[in-house]
Order: C-alpha cells, then structure tokens, then sequence
C-alpha cells in the first residue's frame, strides 16, 4: 500500500456548500469544444459550485496539457479522423448507457413529469443507439476492408 493511503484512516470531511447546488450548462454544439475534458454525467456529481468550478478548470488545464504532448505518441492505425468517430461513438454509447439505467425499471419515478421524462429520455437512449450503430457500421466497413 502507498505511504500515503497508510497514513489516510478517517474520510476527509468536506467543505460547507458554498452556495445553492450548480446544475449542467446549457452546451451549443459549436462550442463543444469549451468542454474538453469530462464528461456532463460526471461533473453533475459536483453540484458544490466551488468544487464544479474547480474540476471544469482542471479539466480545462489536462485537456492543454495533453494538447501539447499528444503529438509524441503513436499515430492511430486509420488516422486521426476515424478514430476521432470512434470516440464519439464511444461517447454516444455513455449516454445512451446513462439514459437506459435512468429510464429503467430499475429507477422508479415519482410524478407524472418523471414518467415523461423517462419515455424521453428511454426513446432518446433508442435513437442514440441507432445513430452510434449506424457510423459503426461505416466505420468498419472501411475498417474491414469492405470500402477503399
């Protein structure tokens, strides 16, 4: 175990809020790249807005750190621009994920809003896996070799 971890027996206590909990921003698609680095999914966890101001300007600050080293790293197999729908197809699956365990029968919901949202959201989780299916299909049709 890290000297560290030995020395840590007790869970740190957090700071009082510093405020009425922060909720996701509102995200054009023009300006996804304001968002570089972590997920929507997982910043919500952070609704102290102190503690979501700091893990956005970290991410801000990994994601210009990576910038400037990445190009020492080996070049992906297809090229960059594959991958990069790869990755998005990636992302697309999160979400889709995230949306068919909230809208599951595994979260009940409460009012008539809830269940609602929850046909939204479990139609919407439907179609974002279609559209994923379909540039995965794309992809490794070249991929494959299928296209040249």
């Amino acid at each position: 175990m890290h000297e560290l971890a030995k020395k840590s027996t007790a869970a740190p206590t957090p700071p009082p809020p510093s405020g009425p909990a922060v909720s996701p921003p509102i995200i054009r698609p023009e300006e996804f790249e304001e968002y570089p680095a972590f997920r929507e999914v997982f910043l919500l966890l952070f609704s102290d807005a102190r503690a979501n101001t700091a893990m956005r300007e970290f991410g801000r600050l990994l994601h210009e750190l990576v910038l400037e080293f990445w190009g020492h790293w080996p070049p992906h197999p297809e090229g960059l621009f594959p991958a990069e729908l790869r990755a998005a197809v990636a992302d697309l699956r999160h979400v889709q994920g995230c949306l068919q365990e909230w809208t599951g029968p595994a979260n009940p919901v409460d009012t008539e809003h809830e269940r609602r949202l929850a046909e939204v959201g479990a139609d919407v989780a439907r179609r974002l896996g279609d559209l994923a299916y379909g540039l995965e299909v794309e992809l490794n049709s070249w991929r494959e070799g299928g296209v040249s």
